[in-house]
């Protein structure tokens, strides 16, 4: 281990002064941090939208590459190139995701003489396609998944093939990941439309349309390992990680080492992939991904990512190395600084990723400005982000804010210490996942056989979070007293002036009041305040679109403002008491926007005054039963129905592209579709109209 620490020690690779980086956020902060300690001139690139990100802010250098869609930045090979030129930068770094796999990159790297931090073309192309990755695992007596992977795409053969193998079976895109253009088919009637909803995905996500069939796993384990190669032929395994929990084929919570798995399994996975990476002359990081099958205790190779994974934290803590000092020096040219037998895992590390959207409307991206934003500090937590408070989460990128990634000497203490930092990251502003999160690794199964069906055998009706009603009310009477202060020294100066919704008729006899409205996924919540100096009674009653009422609640709340006033909208610490029970709260207030942060609490709401919950886009997204509307800004990459068509509520309609996540919008009736409003290749806005639906009688 001393050569390890003697790698860290030695000073910065001479050829490689000036690093482009070729991403944004999280990643692009974290290359940026490795820069400076190895003493290399970091450059960012940015878009139209990320001008004051935070990655921007750190680099040593900054270029513009281009318009907010990534399509004109980020996975602009050609605008890379152009940037790394202009400011003569020695090397790039791809992070992952965009362009970290892509060979054209590569090819305008070696044409003008700039370094690629990664593997070379060849690798990467033959692990690019699923199906030659696939064949190249079996000539290396590597197990596979059954299924087909051959060129023959016909639909007709494909049904064949799938009968073949079997049900339950997975359609997969050859060409990409991320659970795009993928299908679970349980029967042979529904295979023609799941495969062509997966062709036509892979096609929009990475212009191929190519599939594969594999045979379904019941009761599969996503298990990983980490490699790492240079160009002198030296290739060895990192150990490996379990990334089991995931939802829709993205990954959640990722930890290393795997706990709970036979000796000798784990060493079958480690030959395999070291003898995939020697086959390959494999340099730099790389992952090969296993899935495992828990009934018939069987690993089959999956795919390989070659590039570094979200998830290379976690190797990093029970390793003490840096992936990245260790990807630029192996670019360099340097050999390894150990061998097999020097490397040995000493504890344990998860991470768990924190995103901006609505765990309880569907994990409904969330776009947005970070109105709060305070990380957590404690022994044995490491936080990796590119965001800041300010920041706007924009709907051209996804949705991750940030790694929360926890280390302990066992299992048990990483968790603890995991649990500990996602309850006091104070997040205010858009909506997280970090309760749902919380949820995730308290239960008591989290410390069972993990598999990739946690979520949806842990919540099989979906996941709510707790209070929902009594936090609402707590955000409206704090928008309450806010309203009441502003409306006192208004009312001062200026006694004709009316802030809002909010009525002072105390003097009158009758307690100030005012009157919200709340969309949420089920109907439109309607909220009364009733009180005055902190002291109010919230009343508010859950409509369904059809005007049924749906819940009712009150509380009776005692709200104390900071005693330090701050700037506008960074008020903090509010103490709140209800029921009794006193507690503190982060809470934020911009218009009609509250956010609330406390351990085990993250909430967002956005009120609406009587206007806009009638009227607005938001009520008409909910509220017009027969109209299908985006949910967010995006693309729309295809439309499955025309007018006169006959639909089924349900089925899906319309496919767009938000936050590099693919959304499919279902009719909300069944009948007769009246009017398309977009096509294949449209940008929308939020709320926009798509189509609209004449139901059947």
């Amino acid at each position: 281990m001393s050569e390890i620490k003697a790698m860290s020690e030695r000073k910065a690779v001479s050829s490689i002064k000036r690093l482009l980086i070729a991403n944004r956020g999280e990643i692009a902060c974290r290359v940026i941090r490795t820069c400076k300690k190895l003493g290399i001139e970091s450059v960012a690139v940015f878009s139209d939208a990320d001008r004051r990100a935070r990655h921007v802010q750190q680099a040593d250098l900054a270029c513009h590459i281009g318009g907010a869609a990534a399509s004109e930045s980020y996975l602009n090979a050609q605008a890379i190139i152009d940037a790394a030129l202009k400011v003569k930068a020695d090397a790039i770094h791809p992070g992952y995701g965009f362009l970290s796999e892509s060979t054209q990159l590569i090819s305008l790297c070696n044409k003008h003489g700039i370094i690629f931090v990664g593997p070379t073309v060849e690798s990467i192309a033959a692990m690019g396609s699923k199906i030659e990755a696939k064949l190249i695992a079996q000539q290396l007596d590597i197990p596979t998944v059954p299924g087909y992977n051959g060129d023959n795409q016909d639909l007709a053969f494909l049904q064949g093939q799938a009968e073949k193998i079997g049900f339950p079976l997975l359609i997969k895109a050859s060409a990409g990941g991320g659970g795009k253009g993928m299908r679970i088919v349980h029967q042979i009637g529904e295979f023609r439309e799941a495969l062509t909803l997966a062709r036509q995905e892979a096609l929009n996500a990475f212009g191929d349309d190519r599939v594969l069939l594999e045979k379904y796993i019941v009761r599969p384990r996503h298990i990983e390992v980490q490699l790492l190669g240079d160009e002198h032929g030296n290739v060895v395994h990192l150990f490996d990680r379990e990334c089991s929990i995931q939802r829709n084929y993205q990954k959640v919570i990722e930890e290393a080492p795997v706990s709970q798995m036979d000796s000798a399994v784990r060493q079958q996975l480690f030959d395999c992939a070291v003898r995939l990476g020697r086959h390959l002359r494999y340099r730099g990081a790389g992952t090969v991904e296993f899935i495992f099958d828990a009934d018939a205790q069987r690993a089959y190779f999956l795919e390989m990512n070659t590039r570094l994974q979200v998830e290379h934290p976690t190797t990093e803590l029970v390793l003490g190395l840096d992936l990245v000092e260790l990807q630029i020096r192996v670019a360099n040219g340097e050999a390894l600084p150990f061998n097999q037998n020097d490397l040995q895992p000493r504890g344990h590390a998860i991470e768990a990723r924190v995103n901006a959207e609505d765990p309880a409307n569907k994990y409904l991206p969330e776009i947005g400005t970070l109105q709060l934003y305070r990380e957590p500090v404690a022994e044995g937590l490491r936080i990796d982000s590119g965001v800041q408070q300010g920041s706007e989460i924009t709907p051209f990128y996804d949705s991750m804010l940030a790694k929360v990634i926890a280390y302990g000497d066992t299992r048990g203490l990483a968790a603890q210490r995991l649990l500990h930092g996602l309850n006091n990251f104070a997040i205010g502003g858009v909506k997280t996942n970090q309760e749902f999160l919380t949820s995730l690794i308290t239960r008591p199964a989290f410390h069972q056989e993990l598999s990739t069906q946690y979520i949806s055998r842990e919540f099989p009706n979906g996941w709510q979070p707790w209070g929902e009603q009594m936090h609402m009310a707590i955000a409206a009477a704090a928008w309450g007293l806010e309203q009441e202060t502003a409306a006192n020294v208004a009312m001062s100066g200026t006694p004709w002036q009316r802030l809002g919704a909010w009525r002072l008729t105390t003097p009158a006899g009758t307690p100030a009041m005012a009157r919200l409205w709340l969309q949420q996924p089920d109907g439109l919540v309607e909220i009364q305040i009733a009180g005055q100096h902190g002291h109010y009674k919230v009343s508010s009653i859950k409509k369904s679109p059809k005007n049924e009422v749906l819940d009712s609640a009150a509380f009776s709340i005692v709200l104390q403002r900071p005693s330090v006033d701050m700037p506008a909208g960074l008020q903090q610490q509010w103490a709140v008491e209800l029921d009794g029970t006193r507690r503190s709260l982060d809470i934020v207030i911009r218009d009609r926007q509250v956010s609330l942060s406390s351990p085990r609490l993250r909430r967002s709401y956005r009120f609406m005054g009587l206007e806009e919950s009638q009227l607005g886009n938001a009520a008409a997204l909910k509220n017009a039963s027969n109209t299908i509307r985006a949910r967010m800004p995006g693309l729309i990459t295809d439309v499955l129905v025309q007018a006169g068509d006959k639909v089924e509520e349900g089925s899906t309609a319309v496919v767009m592209e938000a936050m590099k996540l693919i959304h499919n919008l279902p009719c909300p009736v069944t009948g007769t579709v009246k009017q398309v409003q977009v096509a294949p290749g449209d940008k929308v806005e939020d709320g926009s109209l798509l189509i609209e639906i004449e139901p059947a009688e």
